[in-house]
């Protein structure tokens, strides 16, 4: 059986709090209608995971399809995650910072090392 692992991208804004996922990240989640935001001190990692069912007890975000017709990319605002990635990543939170990483396609999970961290020079 063949895995599928592709390349995926999302960029940090810690200015305004903003997680941008770019689109192709998205599609190579299978186009989910939520996700989850996940974060592990210990393997210095992010990770996006697509989820299939609103459970109250887990954070999802909703992902609204028609915002992304027109737009390269899909941002969710939250000053917590933002913060606490600065934290545990050990930067500044006044710059916008780029995670590259990769989708595992069947498990419908991109994983980011924190390691990947590059600050960009322009908004992102």
């Amino acid at each position: 059986m063949t895995q599928h692992i592709v390349p995926a991208s999302v960029v940090i804004d810690t200015k305004k709090n903003r997680i941008r996922i770019h689109r192709p990240t998205l599609r190579s989640l299978n186009d989910p209608k939520l996700i989850q935001l996940l974060v592990s001190p210990t393997q210095r990692a992010v990770a996006i995971r697509a989820v299939d069912q609103e459970l109250p007890e887990e954070q999802t975000h909703r992902i609204v399809q028609r915002r992304l017709i027109n737009d390269y990319s899909y941002e969710i605002y939250s000053h917590l995650f933002v913060t606490r990635l600065c934290g545990i990543a050990g930067v500044p939170a006044q710059y916008v910072y780029k995670l590259t990483g990769s989708t595992w396609v069947e498990g419908r999970i991109a994983v980011f090392p924190l390691d990947s961290l590059e600050r960009l020079a322009n908004d992102g």
